[in-house]
């Protein structure tokens, strides 16, 4: 269990985390598009003429998306909350198909031909890029990253029991219509609305006080219409 004020932290550190790979991992595309577009390499300063000077800036560009992609990942993962996406996996195929799709674009766009040093390395960087998604073909693997683990057991709190569940289920019923198996059974409505699966008495007479209760306001029209439901159904 995590305090409110916990949860606040985490999930700002997570929203921030986010945020900061995507911008880190952005700025790295961009600049290795701008020095692919300038033949692959530029330099400044030095005692030697550089062919190819960097742009205003470059020198702190590159180092900043990359730290800076570190220590956002390091937040996020530092912020995970106790339930919810694990991402983490994910940043490595962002990286490498992000630089893969920039040097095959490079390789493809040389207007003497293909460019195969930069479409070699544009293959190689998807290849390393697309195998860590075939783990998510295994079972689970896609629940488990973007929704989270189960927990192994339910986390009771002062208002309440949460339990891992993917369906919605109405209090008082199972998938089948029933009360759930590990709770006991707990009237939907008032306990004289629907009589009990052995109780005496016809299905009209059933019925009618259905009719009598609900003309009488203690069963709403919802209620009303789920009660004779299951009594028709046989369900009790």
């Amino acid at each position: 269990m995590i305090t409110p004020l916990q949860f606040v932290r985490k999930s700002a550190g997570t929203l921030l985390g986010i945020g900061g790979v995507s911008c880190a991992l952005t700025l790295l595309y961009l600049a290795s598009r701008v020095v692919m577009s300038m033949g692959g390499s530029c330099g400044s300063g030095g005692p030697y003429v550089v062919a190819a000077p960097c742009p205003d800036g470059f020198g702190l560009i590159l180092p900043l998306s990359i730290f800076g992609g570190l220590v956002s990942m390091g937040v996020y993962t530092f912020s995970l909350l106790p339930v919810g996406p694990r991402l983490v996996i994910l940043a490595w195929p962002a990286l490498f198909l992000s630089l893969g799709s920039a040097f095959l674009e490079a390789g493809l766009s040389d207007p003497h031909g293909i460019d195969w040093s930069f479409f070699g390395c544009g293959v190689l960087f998807v290849l390393m890029g697309a195998t860590p998604l075939l783990f998510l073909l295994g079972k689970g693997a896609l629940r488990t990253i973007f929704w989270g683990p189960a927990p192994k057991e339910p986390v009771t709190g002062a208002r309440g029991t949460v339990r891992w569940t993917t369906s919605v289920v109405l209090p008082g019923q199972n998938a089948r219509g029933g009360p759930p198996r590990d709770a006991p059974a707990v009237a939907e409505y008032p306990q004289d609305a629907v009589p009990a699966r052995d109780a005496p008495g016809d299905l009209v007479g059933q019925l009618e006080r259905l009719s009598a209760l609900h003309r009488s306001g203690r069963l709403d029209d919802d209620e009303y219409a789920a009660a004779k439901a299951r009594l028709l159904n046989g369900s009790g």
